[in-house]
């Protein structure tokens, strides 16, 4: 019987760092500590065999894997919901540092798996967590993880705002599609194939949710609250047009790759 080494070493078409991530999820084991020279069991041998099967497609490790770390979370997704990225890791950062004390009402707004939301609840747990996507499909991924965490945040079906009190939030933060139709082409196939176009795309460029989400944000608002965004980075110049359009105060934050993508808008 081949060991895993040997496995992973002669199967074509599928990069092996992502064989060793998948082996590294089936033994739930450290990188530095798979078992490449034991052989596998034929039930194991199995279930390489299918997530190679899936992985020659080019489908995302992630979902063959069915979970993915996000800051010190492990989420369960599937392709319902978007793949937490590292720049949204750097957005719930930047909330917790600069906004969020204890007892703060907090909305995320288009939740997908509920990275955002979740993390938030776990870091400040006197925080009153909201969170709102459109999909009743990503609602039932975040609600699964929630529940598997024990984190007690409130899920609800909306568009955007449309659900929303007047001015019932301090912060409200939102990772929302902000790739442009115009730039589909130009997307890694694995993104274009397999992630969820609703929690990709916004019209031509990228930007008419964002654009809503901060019309309809100045009546949910409380008046010294924020709206805390991640952008696609070359769309500086539209918001900050639509801060003067809106009478917005606006910051820009760089990314680690330094490229601007986080975006703070203040009454």
């Amino acid at each position: 019987m081949k060991t895993w080494a040997e496995l992973i070493s002669e199967v074509p078409d599928v990069p092996p760092e992502l064989l060793q991530w998948w082996l590294s999820d089936f033994f739930d084991a450290s990188l530095t500590h798979l078992p490449l020279q034991d052989s596998p069991s034929e039930s194991q041998l199995t279930a390489f065999t299918q997530a190679v099967v899936r992985l020659k497609t080019g489908e995302p490790v992630q979902y063959v894997c069915g979970r993915t770390p996000f800051r010190d979370l492990e989420l369960h997704i599937d392709a319902r919901v978007l793949i937490p990225r590292p720049e949204t890791e750097q957005l719930v950062q930047i909330a917790l540092d600069r906004f969020i004390t204890s007892g703060d009402r907090v909305l995320d707004v288009g939740t997908g798996s509920g990275c955002i939301a979740l993390s938030i609840k776990k870091a400040r747990p006197g925080c009153q967590v909201s969170a709102r996507d459109i999909s009743a499909e990503a609602l039932e991924v975040a609600r699964e993880n929630a529940r598997r965490l024990g984190l007690d945040v409130d899920f609800k079906q909306a568009d955007l705002l449309t659900e929303e009190p007047f001015r019932s939030s301090e912060l409200i933060i939102a990772n929302l599609p902000y790739i442009g139709e115009i730039e589909k082409a130009d997307l890694p196939e694995n993104v274009r194939e397999f992630e969820p176009h609703l929690a990709l795309f916004s019209g031509d460029d990228g930007t008419p949710l964002i654009k809503k989400l901060l019309k309809q944000a100045l009546d949910v608002l409380t008046p010294e609250g924020v709206v805390l965004l991640e952008t696609g980075e070359h769309q500086g110049a539209i918001w900050r047009q639509q801060a003067t359009e809106l009478g917005w105060q606006v910051e820009s934050i760089c990314d680690l790759a330094d490229r601007e993508r986080f975006w703070i808008f203040k009454r």
